[in-house]
């Protein structure tokens, strides 16, 4: 169900502009759990190239508690990393003694392209600090998302579960 309007939005809705070529495997996790892996092609004109256009697509950031409450409180809930690191050597991301996803990140004022694999998004160090349980997380512990998929989607995937509820 998920999958299919993900890709009906994608390419049909055109979210992200006019795609190429698109391929996705499913996969299963360590407990049972499906995932999609989805690889996209976009036409050269709708890549994005530049800073501002990966900006306007992936953020890596809190969003504002204020303005934007039901993204925060998702974020906070779904996007967080960790905890790892120094204080928690046990976690299973742990090898020898660093985490092998690379968090915490490096604070980054802006988002920079780089020629080779992935740019570095922008993870600036404005303050923002939230507790996860007894886990403070800034913006290095952000997990890249898009806003309207991760709204969307999780927002589906309540209503769903709020249905199933009524109707067991």
């Amino acid at each position: 169900m998920y999958k299919t309007a993900l890709l009906h939005d994608i390419t049909d809705r055109h979210i992200f502009g006019d795609i190429h070529a698109w391929v996705y495997s499913i996969k299963f996790q360590k407990r049972g759990l499906l995932h999609m892996h989805l690889l996209l092609s976009l036409f050269p004109c709708h890549t994005p190239s530049t800073a501002a256009n990966v900006d306007s697509l992936i953020q890596a950031s809190w969003p504002d508690p204020e303005h934007e409450p039901v993204l925060f409180d998702i974020v906070k809930c779904c996007m967080v990393y960790g905890p790892c690191g120094h204080a928690f050597l046990h976690t299973p991301c742990m090898c020898n003694g660093k985490c092998s996803k690379g968090f915490p990140k490096p604070f980054q004022s802006v988002t920079v392209m780089r020629t080779e694999g992935y740019p570095i998004y922008a993870r600036p160090h404005n303050s923002c600090m939230y507790n996860i349980g007894t886990f403070h997380a800034d913006n290095r512990w952000i997990v890249p998302y898009n806003p309207y998929l991760l709204m969307r989607y999780t927002i589906l995937l309540l209503a769903n579960c709020f249905l199933v509820d009524i109707y067991l």
